[in-house]
């Protein structure tokens, strides 16, 4: 994989339609979707997933975060931070301008703190995944696995997940269908360079 840090030198290799993952454990959200999605066998453990869309006027990133929902961000905004970029393969290429088109069409909605796919809402993997699959017209664009709030290996789930769903007066979605940024950039549509 490439590492990738915000540049002015580096941002000419970015397509819109690629996929910008971020790598971060700042906060306990974050510690806490790393220990439930990772993935032994990679490098890095991505916690944020947005649709890159380069213009006239700018490189920007269509996202779904805590506390904002679905927004527009330039991607200078990501100084400092570690990101690695997720190119579409070729043959993927032409959902592009659709995926980020129908990203847009949901700006100003809120985040979806329920991981819910049936709540007019949004995370950061579920809006990428919902961009791709209107725009390729296939349900199955990205895999949508069952989700796991427990401790790898052990039928209890995080502290951190039972107090979050607890504050929401909601049940735990343990096995509903879901997308997150790790499982994401395996996803067979994409190529991570080396």
């Amino acid at each position: 994989m490439v590492l990738v840090y915000v540049c002015n030198a580096c941002t000419h290799k970015l397509n819109t339609g690629d996929l910008l993952f971020v790598v971060s454990e700042q906060t306990d959200f974050e510690k806490s979707i790393v220990e439930v999605t990772k993935n032994e066998k990679q490098d890095f453990n991505f916690t944020h997933v947005g649709i890159i869309n380069v213009t006239d006027t700018g490189i920007y990133i269509v996202e779904a975060v805590p506390e904002k929902g679905v927004i527009y961000t330039n991607i200078n905004n990501y100084d400092s931070t570690t990101f690695v970029i997720g190119k579409l393969k070729p043959k993927y290429k032409k959902y592009a301008d659709a995926a980020v088109k129908r990203a847009c069409s949901h700006l100003g909605k809120g985040y979806d703190y329920a991981f819910d796919f049936e709540n007019n809402l949004y995370y950061c993997s579920e809006l990428v995944y919902d961009a791709f699959v209107f725009a390729s017209k296939n349900p199955h664009f990205f895999e949508t696995p069952n989700m796991t709030f427990k401790k790898e290996g052990k039928n209890e789930y995080l502290p951190f997940w039972v107090e979050y769903f607890d504050n929401q007066n909601i049940h735990i979605p343990e096995g509903k269908p879901g997308i997150n940024p790790t499982g994401l950039s395996h996803s067979k549509q994409l190529r991570i360079k080396n």
